[in-house]
């Protein structure tokens, strides 16, 4: 039986580092230019490079993205970029969409390992043989694929073929992402990395010759959302897509903050690992990814068609139990002391919930807290200063954050 790959993303330098500290096997991330992320901080060739040391460091992979539909006048970009990210670091595979780009990486860099991105809308085996043909040795196949048509691509396929697939994060209501709102409404490319995400906009209905009379067309109280998709959650689920055979779980989320990069990679991590393990699954991590910001969770298309109403969402509600205050640098076990960064103001008294790698957290209070010439403070005001508290066993990369509500 396989045992799949975790690939977690990474939208930042500090993002990777969350997400290899909290268990993922590899990240994937982007460049400024040609990923399908703008909106997050990404990398320059320099901080790639630094990153790929850092996974490497750990025996964890790193992923290039270079994933956005190129117009002709890109073309000479792409390869700038390719060789000046060539000269300074190797990334562990690039991820494509765009046979041209295909071919402009090999002519840069000849033994590139080369990823199919899910922009390609890859849905049966014959598409995944003809881009095996083409040097591709990873599918990341479109996220409308049922569960069935999974495993019967899995058994049509080279062994050597390997196949990626969503597990958690966004879903969006065009096929595999290919969508023209964002352009149409406000000029940014969704293709290129710029969406606007109009699919979460509110719609209403008007008509013609009485434009100023809303016509109620509502799914509930807080308004409609025609085009929006609940989020995906399959961490309940994992067993069925390792029994698919299926080679990497990707969690979706380079817009996302650090916090939910360590928590979501954390919470699959210990799930992926139980189920080979044989053992049950443990209603707490499902209680860890409800503490992380999100939609409504479904299981995408994986048991259902994509006709179905079964992925719709009622609003648009982001939805988050617990807001992350701080994050341990060091502690001292002479003392009992932790440094931290805050992330969130701290008050003394405060009830929190400590989490460490490969733990669903456990529950504290701030009984002390203390500026960094050790004096006692009641709260933490300034981000930018480290501060102090008592944190019996904790260890620098472990996260505070607010108790969860009972």
């Amino acid at each position: 039986m396989r045992r799949p790959e975790l690939l977690s993303p990474a939208g930042d330098p500090e993002k990777l580092r969350f997400a290899v500290e909290y268990g993922a096997d590899a990240v994937y991330c982007a460049l400024e230019r040609f990923g399908l992320r703008r909106a997050c901080g990404n990398f320059t060739p320099e901080t790639l490079r630094e990153g790929l040391a850092f996974a490497h460091a750990r025996g964890k992979k790193v992923y290039l993205t270079l994933n956005a539909t190129l117009r002709e006048r890109e073309l000479g970009e792409l390869v700038s970029l390719l060789r000046e990210t060539a000269e300074v670091c190797s990334p562990d595979a690039y991820i494509l969409s765009d046979p041209g780009a295909l071919d402009l990486l090999r002519e840069v860099c000849p033994g590139a390992e080369v990823h199919l991105s899910t922009q390609q809308s890859t849905v049966n085996s014959a598409a995944c043989l003809h881009w095996y043909r083409q040097g591709v040795r990873r599918i990341v196949l479109a996220r409308e694929l049922s569960l069935a048509e999974i495993c019967a691509i899995r058994k049509a396929v080279p062994a050597d073929l390997e196949l990626e697939v969503f597990v958690h994060g966004a879903m969006c209501v065009s096929y595999s992402g290919r969508c023209l709102l964002s352009n149409y409404f406000t000029g940014r490319d969704a293709n290129a990395g710029g969406c606007a995400q109009p699919c979460r906009w509110k719609y209403y209905l008007r008509e013609e010759k009485r434009p100023f009379d809303v016509i109620t067309a509502e799914q509930d109280e807080e308004g409609t959302y025609l085009f929006s998709s609940r989020d995906l959650c399959m961490v309940e689920h994992l067993a069925d897509l390792v029994e698919a055979g299926v080679d990497s779980l990707k969690i979706e989320g380079r817009v996302k903050s650090a916090y939910y990069a360590a928590v979501v990679t954390n919470a699959y991590r210990i799930a992926l690992d139980d189920c080979f393990a044989g053992r049950p699954f443990d209603p707490a991590l499902r209680r860890e990814l409800e503490s992380v910001s999100h939609r409504e969770y479904g299981t995408g298309y994986y048991y259902a068609e994509p006709s179905s109403d079964a992925n719709l969402v009622s609003d648009n509600r982001y939805l988050r139990d617990r807001a992350f205050l701080a994050r341990v640098e060091a502690f001292d076990p002479a003392t009992g002391l932790a440094r931290c960064r805050q992330n969130n103001k701290l008050c003394l008294g405060d009830a929190c919930n400590l989490l460490s790698p490969g733990t669903t957290g456990r529950d504290c209070t701030v009984e002390a807290l203390y500026d960094a010439e050790m004096q006692p403070i009641p709260d933490t005001r300034h981000p930018q200063m480290p501060f102090y508290l008592p944190l019996p066993g904790a260890k620098a990369g472990d996260l505070l954050r607010a108790r969860a509500e009972v």
